[in-house]
């Protein structure tokens, strides 16, 4: 405030100033009195005042703390190169996705030994016998299943590797199909743990590798285990009466199966036709062959191998309905489940239901056969069990699609066996085959059928394989032994 009230009182006084030398010089020229000198009033000003200086605040020292160490990111590791053959490429890849905790780095090569040996990889995959077994799988020798040729030695199916044959193909065993075979190598099938050829994937790595190595050799053999699969052996009619029932009774229990019982007790699942009643009770009906086996016949049906017999035939009831709930009975105690027979309509359409290796399986029995003998000819329909009265499952198409239907979605394979068709004709019957392709129309998976005494055709209908008839397997025939 102070300057701006000076610098107002200095600019009046200048201006008085100037006036008064303006009048005196209007004046005429006489002598005057002399005027005294005005002296323009001093204007007391006002001291400037100097600001004084703010005094710096200095804040008060405190105590700061050193600043936070900030961890630095962990440095991804570097790739591991794998080098392996093209053709796995597809599936390690497949398996490196659960390794995600590890870079990778993948080498196509023709030689994988070779790249690992160079620096260029860390790990090899290789087909042989060079490292570590990942994974191995069976090389078959595969032939049309109805070639009359069933073995090679090793040798021979060394030169077939070697150079080819014709009519062999050479497969993996997850490349079968139902219609080849494999040819036996020194005896033994591709599903015996024995059996030579093998397609073999084997891991060798450095050692700074051998972690990284063990991981990946924990996710391939999860990747690569193979699906879960079941061995079925079917065979067709036994009939354990006259001789062979005899040697039972006598206690030769093993008599009958002893050449082929290795065979039937190596399947996971065994499965025949029992075609005669079983035990001491009932009276023989009136028709022209009646069949009982004694009651030892179960435990060598047992002692042989056999996990599921049917009764659904035109020998079941031979000696009426007391011999086959007996029968029923004994080879429950024998733990051989019967199937296709009952003590009324329910018990003849229920399933045998089991699961092996991981897979759920059912198997349904039914007979549907013609008139029997000469005349008064004995009709096997009037076996037919009802909702109140024991007897067999008629294989009618309609009931046969019902039953397949209603088990279809709990199982993973289905069965039905089939005694159908004409005795020793070699063309399958309409009955036969109406009845069978209801059953792969429903959703079963295969068709074992019985009942002509001879080799019948195999079909593959649709996604079903129908075995129409196994023929004989132990039954003393007043005919050719050859059936």
């Amino acid at each position: 405030m102070y300057p701006v009230m000076r610098e107002n009182v200095m600019r009046i006084t200048a201006g008085m100033f100037v006036a008064l030398l303006l009048l005196a010089a209007c004046q005429p020229d006489e002598v005057k009195p002399e005027l005294p000198t005005v002296i323009p009033t001093a204007v007391a000003s006002q001291p400037t005042t100097t600001p004084q200086p703010i005094p710096t605040i200095q804040p008060l020292p405190t105590n700061t703390p050193p600043p936070t160490a900030v961890p630095l990111a962990p440095t991804a590791p570097a790739p591991i190169a794998i080098a392996l053959p093209p053709e796995w490429e597809t599936v390690v890849t497949a398996a490196l996705t659960q390794l995600d905790n590890q870079q990778w780095q993948i080498l196509p090569s023709d030689a994988p030994l070779d790249a690992l040996g160079s620096g260029q990889a860390q790990i090899a995959l290789s087909n042989g016998d060079a490292g570590s077994l990942v994974y191995q799988e069976p090389v078959v020798l595969a032939v049309p299943f109805f070639t009359p040729w069933e073995a090679v030695t090793l040798v021979e199916a060394e030169e077939i590797l070697a150079n080819g044959r014709n009519d062999v193909t050479i497969l993996t065993w997850d490349e079968m199909t139902p219609d080849m075979k494999a040819l036996r190598v020194d005896g033994l099938h591709p599903t015996d743990v024995a059996y030579p050829l093998q397609k073999r994937l084997t891991l060798t790595a450095v050692p700074e590798a051998q972690t990284a190595a063990a991981n990946l050799t924990a996710a391939l053999q999860t990747a690569l285990a193979p699906e879960p699969d079941v061995k079925v052996t079917a065979v067709g009619d036994i009939m354990l009466a006259r001789l062979l029932g005899e040697l039972i009774e006598q206690g030769k229990l093993e008599f009958p199966f002893a050449p082929v019982a290795p065979h039937l007790q190596n399947a996971d699942l065994t499965i025949g036709n029992m075609e005669s009643a079983l035990g001491t009770l009932g009276q023989p009906e009136d028709k022209v062959y009646t069949f009982r086996a004694p009651p030892e016949a179960a435990q060598s049906l047992a002692l042989a191998g056999f996990d599921v017999v049917s009764l659904a035939n035109n020998h079941a009831l031979d000696y009426g309905p007391e011999a086959l709930l007996q029968g029923i009975d004994l080879l429950n105690a024998a733990n051989v489940a019967p199937v296709g027979a009952g003590a009324d309509y329910a018990a003849a359409h229920q399933p045998y239901l089991t699961e092996i290796n991981g897979l759920k399986l059912a198997v349904l029995g039914y007979v549907n056969v013609g008139m029997e003998g000469s005349p008064p000819y004995f009709v096997t329909e009037s076996w037919t069990a009802t909702e109140t009265t024991p007897g067999v499952a008629w294989a009618n198409p309609e009931e046969i699609m019902a039953d397949v239907t209603a088990v279809h979605d709990q199982t993973d394979l289905v069965i039905v066996i089939l005694h159908s068709g004409l005795e020793y004709v070699e063309q399958p019957g309409p009955e036969q085959i109406a009845a069978a392709y209801a059953a792969i129309d429903a959703g079963a998976d295969i068709v074992i059928g019985h009942h002509p005494h001879i080799l019948q055709g195999i079909e593959y209908y649709k996604d079903g394989v129908i075995v129409y008839s196994l023929g004989n397997f132990a039954f003393q025939i007043d005919g050719d032994p050859g059936t």
